[in-house]
């Protein structure tokens, strides 16, 4: 009797995040979290106390993330890497892309990103780590 091989091809594993700047890659995320709020408010009618709907109000799009290598000099020659409050307010956006390590597809693009505010831990005897809160305009892709 032949053994049947198969590929297990229902679940994404070994998923990559780049950063893109201006369409260039620019840096490597180990670890991000994606959230989509739309602010939904309740619409009801007059003298009426019940819900009829809930009607997005604002899309917010925030992505955290921990641990994100980036190219200094990549970004230092593009121009975008931002030292102080005088260059964020330069409004410098850029790209979280989300790419599936098995196809290579684009499952989610975050577009417009900028950087809200981040930490960096510099301790004895370990690597730097560092995490980010990041805001995004818009979002683009497959669900994940």
């Amino acid at each position: 009797m032949a053994i049947q091989k198969q590929q297990n091809v229902k679940t994404e594993s070994g998923n990559r995040v780049d950063v893109y700047f201006g369409g260039v890659k620019v840096g490597l995320v180990q670890s991000v979290r994606m959230s989509d709020d739309y602010s939904p408010e309740a619409a009801s009618g007059v003298g009426d106390i019940h819900v009829a709907e809930y009607v997005p109000s604002m899309a917010r799009h925030s992505l955290t993330v921990q641990q994100m290598a980036l190219k200094r000099a990549s970004m230092r020659k593009m121009g975008v890497s931002a030292l102080n409050g005088d260059d964020m307010l330069k409004g410098l956006v850029f790209d979280f892309v989300v790419v599936s390590k098995d196809t290579g597809q684009v499952m989610r693009k975050y577009v417009g990103v900028s950087f809200a505010s981040g930490e960096v831990d510099v301790t004895k005897h370990a690597i730097i780590t560092c995490s980010g809160m990041f805001n995004a305009l818009d979002v683009q892709g497959e669900e994940l």
